[in-house]
């Protein structure tokens, strides 16, 4: 199948959205976790606005990913676009008779719920507009977009607050959103979305995509894998300070210096991935990239100096890039399109869950056993889980080659 131009150009319109879009709630989150701090000088207000931001996912994802298979993913994108910038504004009114916790938690708490709608219809609408060979691709490109977007919305967020506080804030989110928002409204000619029939109660319609990934053994696979190392990348961020403060006995500056070298990495790969793409058999690349991850985790927790420490997580940066690229790739790529909002809104809640009980987890692992250890585990952990999607990968070729061709 060749992709066509407005499909490209369409292609190219969601990516710059979502850039965009996730630069906004960078900013956002950032900025309104600056201003409670200001505020209260707590740290503990900061952890439960992060917190906040994490819960909707969870909660609201099932019905996102629902709404995503019922309704036109691209309307859902404008609409959600467009109540976000509403709660932006309503929260700058808001400001001027309330304080700014209220603010923020109010501001935040609004766009983190649309953000559990938009995310699955996204995700959903991008095989609309890529062919199936092109599909790892156009991950590639949006992984390296909003991997943009995490690094300049902090730095904004930081420049804007200074020079004109939340409400200043508030009133440059609201506007990114009203672009994302035209930029949606721009991509034309989508393919028709399939249906498994009738719209019935949300609830019931949420639980039939659990049941779908249920039955389909690859999908459950793939879903389980990404939720093991969303658990275990806890550790790996959490441990990664007090290896370099205590292990290696360096000052905590080098720590920052790392996480740089893992940002460039990462940025090398989906540039890489961008030109070439990361190859048709994308499950083979996400399984290989699963052992990379779970090995550069372990050669970072043998590290004896920063020079080690720094290839590793290099590597480690480029091998979890390819791991979100092909095993995404390969969600959307199989999901059935009646099921795929829903799917990929299952992926979402997977991760956020994974997150929220490995931070739990991380601290108190590393105080117990030490950063080495605690390290020695993540990286057996993702090896461990990467022998299920590697059996599965090669099955799955060897099925192909085996497979009769097609006759003329």
């Amino acid at each position: 199948m060749t992709q066509s131009g407005s499909n490209r150009q369409g292609l190219a319109l969601l990516i710059l959205a979502q850039a965009i879009s996730v630069t906004g709630d960078m900013v956002l989150l950032t900025a309104a976790s600056i201003a409670i701090y200001r505020v209260t000088g707590s740290a503990t207000s900061v952890s439960l606005l992060l917190g906040l931001a994490a819960i909707p996912t969870l909660l609201l994802g099932p019905i996102g990913g629902t709404f995503a298979d019922w309704f036109p993913r691209r309307r859902i994108l404008v609409g959600a676009d467009l109540a976000a910038a509403l709660a932006c504004f309503a929260a700058f009114g808001l400001a001027a008779s309330a304080s700014t916790t209220t603010t923020a938690f109010v501001a935040v708490a609004a766009v983190a719920s649309l953000g559990a709608f938009y995310r699955p219809a996204a995700q959903a609408l991008l095989p609309a507009l890529a062919s199936r060979d092109q599909l790892g691709r156009a991950n590639s490109a949006l992984r390296l977009a909003t991997s943009l977007a995490n690094i300049v919305g902090p730095a904004l967020a930081a420049f804007m607050i200074a020079r004109g506080g939340l409400d200043f804030v508030l009133a440059a989110d609201a506007a990114s959103f009203l672009v994302s928002a035209g930029l949606v409204l721009m991509i034309t000619r989508v393919p028709a979305q399939r249906s498994t029939g009738g719209r019935r109660n949300p609830f019931p319609d949420a639980w039939a995509g659990l049941s779908y990934v249920r039955r389909h053994g690859p999908i459950r696979t793939v879903t389980l894998a990404i939720g093991v190392v969303m658990l275990v990348g806890t550790l790996v961020n959490t441990g990664t300070l007090p290896l370099v403060s205590e292990s290696l006995a360096l000052p905590e500056s080098r720590y920052g210096t790392l996480l740089a070298i893992e940002g460039v990495g990462a940025m090398v790969l989906a540039v890489l991935f961008v030109i070439v793409g990361p190859g048709r058999k994308l499950l083979v690349t996400g399984a290989f990239a699963l052992i990379g991850t779970g090995a550069t985790t372990l050669l970072l927790s043998s590290a004896r100096g920063f020079e080690l420490a720094a290839g590793a997580l290099l590597l480690q940066g480029a091998s979890v890039v390819a791991l979100q690229v092909a095993l995404s790739s390969y969600l959307q790529r199989e999901a059935a399109d009646a099921f795929r909002g829903r799917v990929m809104a299952l992926v979402g809640m997977v991760a956020s869950l994974a997150q929220i009980a490995g931070y739990a987890v991380a601290g108190p692992l590393i105080e117990w056993l030490g950063p080495r250890s605690a390290l020695v585990i993540a990286g057996l952990a993702v090896c461990f889980v990467a022998v299920p999607v590697v059996s599965l990968a090669f099955t799955m070729a060897r099925a192909e080659r085996t497979a009769p061709a097609p006759s003329a």
